[in-house]
């Protein structure tokens, strides 16, 4: 048990690097652009990812994100992996669907984008 715990743990540790690096590297220079004012220090509290799945989680209920800015990051194909599906931004009444694989969303957190993830059926 102890030694699957090292290794759960360090591959933990090196995908958080990894992900560090690409929000240092490539998110943090176009969030300067977009955010103009606002500068990325490199850090992230709080990473996760939500695979949407038919037999598991299908949507994601109406929340603001607790960050500075969230991005979102295709993994699957629009009517090919799942259907419906997208962010909808509840207060601006915007549906953004049909991303290609690897196209990232980045918008505000915490204040003006609440949001949710629409089921996919």
């Amino acid at each position: 048990f102890v030694k699957h715990s090292k290794i759960k743990r360090k591959q933990w540790y090196q995908r958080r690097v990894r992900g560090l690096k690409v929000l240092r590297d490539f998110v943090g220079p176009i969030q300067q652009r977009v955010f103009e004012g606002y500068k990325f220090h490199g850090s992230a509290y709080l990473s996760f990812v939500v695979k949407y799945h038919e037999a598991g989680q299908r949507k994601l209920v109406p929340h603001h994100a607790h960050s500075t800015f969230t991005t979102n990051t295709a993994l699957n194909r629009q009517n090919i992996d799942y259907e419906g599906g997208g962010s909808y931004f509840i207060r601006q009444k915007c549906l953004v669907r049909d991303v290609d694989i690897g196209w990232t969303l980045m918008h505000p957190g915490k204040l003006t984008h609440y949001h949710e993830g629409k089921e996919i059926t």
